[in-house]
């Protein structure tokens, strides 16, 4: 399989427009097909029940419930997000697949790389506290340093 697919990463956590114009006017000028995958970030949910659950606002049941109602509302923004990037695509003539998966970020992102033929990887950075960036990598960084392509990640 060669890698002349283009991959648009939304994720649960970020995903912009400008992402969005970028990988579709690549995959125009080079005629390549734009896969845009969102990735349902599930540990986020996860994530946020605990801490609910943590300082007491929350049971264990009730955080459970919380939990699955986090993730049908990422889904949601999922199916909104690749509509979005898919009605662009369209617009611009572009061959177009669209992909949903749960997981890990990292993982997820290079399994869909090897997967999928990808050749270049369009990922937005994710907004973190302005002083942690000091003290450690952002995920956009180790899914560029461990890929197999060229991405390229919009501020």
């Amino acid at each position: 399989m060669t890698n002349t697919k283009i991959l648009l990463v939304l994720s649960t956590h970020v995903y912009s427009d400008k992402a969005i114009e970028y990988a579709v006017r690549r995959a125009r000028e080079e005629e390549r097909q734009l896969v845009a995958f969102f990735l349902l970030e599930s540990e986020l949910a996860e994530e946020a029940s605990e801490r609910f659950s943590d300082i007491g606002f929350t049971g264990d049941r009730p955080s459970a419930t919380l939990s699955e109602s986090l993730m049908r509302e990422y889904r949601q923004r999922g199916y909104e997000a690749l509509g979005r990037a898919q009605i662009k695509a369209m617009e611009d003539g572009v061959d177009f697949e669209p992909l949903l998966k749960e997981g890990p970020y990292v993982s997820t992102i290079l399994e869909v790389i090897r997967a999928h033929g990808i050749g270049l990887t369009v990922i937005q950075r994710r907004k973190e506290r302005s002083f942690l960036h000091y003290f450690k990598k952002g995920l956009s960084v180790k899914v560029k340093e461990a890929a197999s392509c060229e991405v390229v990640i919009i501020e």
